[in-house]
């Protein structure tokens, strides 16, 4: 079912996001107790389309995404992200996204980011289910000493029953982002998604009638702050938009504006 606009007001002030990327502060950046108000922050976007993994969430409408994110000084953090979505995805029209982790430097100028992500589609008479857990390992590393102090990252994911009840998929992404002149960051990402199949693209419903499916993706966006809002415009594609559908997986042109408090 479709879901209003002020309904989709009122979720973005509540878990005021892709989806879930939360912001990570060092202990020498911050100090105080557990329950510190600068621990906690909360972001609000407006997005022209919901892209995850190359894929749209919302059937090319836009979408309006926030999150209440907590992070500590010594490394952990949790928070919940919200956006509604086409009800072929949530019967609900909605997707909330739990996830905790912990971000350590390894060294000063690399950082490892271990999470578990609970992916979360409410509704009611779902079958196959749409909820599933993902666990996920990422590292990234800057180079501070090159011009555009290029920063280049690589993550896994892994879950072992996907989106709709699915069977185990994997998913690795790998990403650079250069400092531009005048404060614009440029940043380029390629990802690739295997499912194994079950009870969705299972029994030879998945990609050239066997089981389950696989497919690449990649993201090239331009991105800028402006009095506190970040203003980014990006292109996405996939390599299965036959199989996965033109309409959501083909080619797309995103411009989002977000703030975080």
């Amino acid at each position: 079912m479709k879901i209003r606009l002020t309904s989709i007001i009122i979720l973005a002030l509540v878990f005021s996001g892709v989806a879930y990327s939360p912001n990570f502060v060092s202990a020498d950046e911050k100090t105080g107790s557990i329950f510190d108000p600068s621990n906690f922050s909360a972001t609000l976007m407006l997005t022209t389309n919901y892209i995850f993994r190359g894929i749209s969430q919302t059937d090319d409408n836009p979408a309006v995404q926030g999150s209440i994110d907590y992070s500590h000084p010594i490394g952990f953090y949790a928070g919940i992200w919200g956006s509604n979505v086409n009800s072929s995805v949530s019967k609900g029209g909605v997707e909330f996204d739990f996830y905790g982790g912990y971000k350590h430097k390894i060294f000063s100028d690399l950082g490892l980011d271990l999470s578990i992500i609970y992916y979360s589609y409410p509704g009611g008479g779902n079958d196959p289910n749409p909820n599933y857990f993902e666990g996920h390992i990422g590292l990234d590393y800057q180079f501070k000493n090159l011009p555009l102090m290029p920063t280049i990252a690589a993550a896994y994911y892994y879950s072992p029953d996907f989106f709709g009840e699915d069977g185990s998929a994997n998913y690795i992404n790998g990403t650079l982002s250069l400092n531009l002149p005048y404060e614009f960051t440029l940043s380029g990402s390629v990802g690739y998604q295997t499912v194994a199949g079950d009870k969705t693209t299972g029994n030879g419903q998945g990609l050239n009638g066997d089981d389950g499916f696989d497919y690449t993706n990649w993201r090239i966006g331009i991105s800028k702050e402006i009095l506190n809002f970040l203003l980014d415009l990006s292109w996405t594609d996939t390599n299965e938009t036959d199989f996965l559908g033109d309409d959501i997986a083909g080619s797309h042109i995103v411009f989002s504006v977000s703030r975080t408090f």
